[in-house]
């Protein structure tokens, strides 16, 4: 059996990085959570993740700040932006700023497993 894949999710909004959580947790990923960036940034090893999904939207160092941040410490880690804002200029952003999925809120289980799956992290 392979290991189970880490996923870092990264959210301010804690009720949603708890349901998130679950959902990632159902898809058979064990994940950690943090509430910002900056929690996310001070953790020593960022190759232990599989994949981080981010809000694009989030006090002090956003979603697209973030992918700029790893991009240095932990360039292969694939990242999957998130946002409430539909707007179709944050998904041209984040795709130009390095992202490798991007989800609008509120997506479900299949959204999110393509998404996972796209990048490789979940076996099709």
């Amino acid at each position: 059996m392979p290991p189970t894949k880490l996923i870092g999710i990264v959210d301010d909004d804690v009720e949603f990085l708890a349901a998130l959580g679950s959902l990632v947790r159902s898809l058979g990923c064990k994940v950690e959570s943090f509430s910002s960036a900056e929690l996310l940034i001070d953790r020593a090893n960022f190759l232990d993740f599989a994949c981080v999904i981010s809000d694009i939207n989030m006090p002090k160092v956003d979603g697209v700040e973030l992918i700029d941040i790893l991009r240095r410490k932990a360039e292969d880690v694939p990242i999957i932006l998130m946002t409430g804002r539909g707007a179709p200029e944050l998904e041209e952003k984040a795709y130009s700023c390095g992202a490798r999925g991007f989800v609008t809120k509120p997506f479900g289980f299949e959204e999110l497993a393509s998404s996972l799956k796209e990048i490789g992290v979940l076996a099709e």
